[in-house]
C-alpha cells in the first residue's frame, strides 16, 4: 500500500520539478506555457476516494503556486480537475474495466484515453485561464493563451505518456 503512494509522490515531484524549472519559462509564440503537472491528477486511479483526489489536486497546485507565484490559480484549477476526474473517468472508461483502473493508453485504449485526457485538460485550462485573466477586457489574449497552452500541454502529455507506458 505504501509503495504505490511513494511512487505517486515521486512522480508528482518529478513533474513539478520539470514544470517549475523548465516549462514555466517556455512560452510558445509568446503565449501560455505547457502545464504538465495536471498529469498527476488526470492519472489518479478509478478507485481513488473523492477526498484523496481533492487533496492531491490541492497539494500539487499549492506547490506549483508557491514556485510560480500564481496566488492560488493552480490550486483552484487542479482541485477542480480532481473534482471532475472521477465521474469523467467512470463515464469514459471501458465497461469491462476493473475498479482500480489506472488511466493510460494501455488500459483504456489510445482513442478513449486521448479523449479523456483532452476533456480533462480542456476543463483544467478553462478554469486556469479564467482565473488568471479574471477579466474579459483582453478576451482574445486569454483565449489565445489558453489554446496555445492547451495544445502544447496536450502534445507534451501524450509524449510523456508514450515514454512512460510504451505500447507493445
Amino acid at each position: 500500500m505504501i509503495i504505490p503512494i511513494l511512487k505517486r509522490i515521486t512522480w508528482a515531484l518529478l513533474l513539478l520539478a520539470v514544470q517549475v524549472l523548465i516549462l514555466n519559462h517556455v512560452h510558445p509564440w509568446g503565449y501560455g506555457a505547457p502545464l504538465l503537472c495536471t498529469l498527476v491528477v488526470i492519472t489518479l486511479p478509478m478507485g481513488t476516494s473523492r477526498s484523496a483526489a481533492l487533496l492531491w489536486g490541492f497539494c500539487i497546485g499549492l506547490i506549483a503556486d508557491i514556485f510560480a507565484g500564481t496566488a492560488g490559480i493552480s490550486s483552484a484549477a487542479l482541485t477542480f480537475t480532481a473534482l471532475v476526474q472521477p465521474p469523467i473517468l467512470a463515464f469514459m472508461a471501458p465497461r469491462d474495466s476493473d475498479e482500480e483502473l489506472h488511466p493510460s493508453f494501455s488500459t483504456m485504449g489510445r482513442w478513449n484515453y486521448f479523449q479523456f485526457l483532452a476533456v480533462l485538460l480542456l476543463l483544467h485550462h478553462i478554469v486556469y485561464f479564467a482565473l488568471e485573466g479574471f477579466s474579459y477586457f483582453h478576451f482574445t489574449d486569454i483565449v489565445v493563451s489558453m489554446l496555445v497552452s492547451y495544445i502544447s500541454s496536450l502534445m507534451l502529455i501524450v509524449l510523456v505518456e508514450h515514454v512512460r507506458n510504451p505500447q507493445k
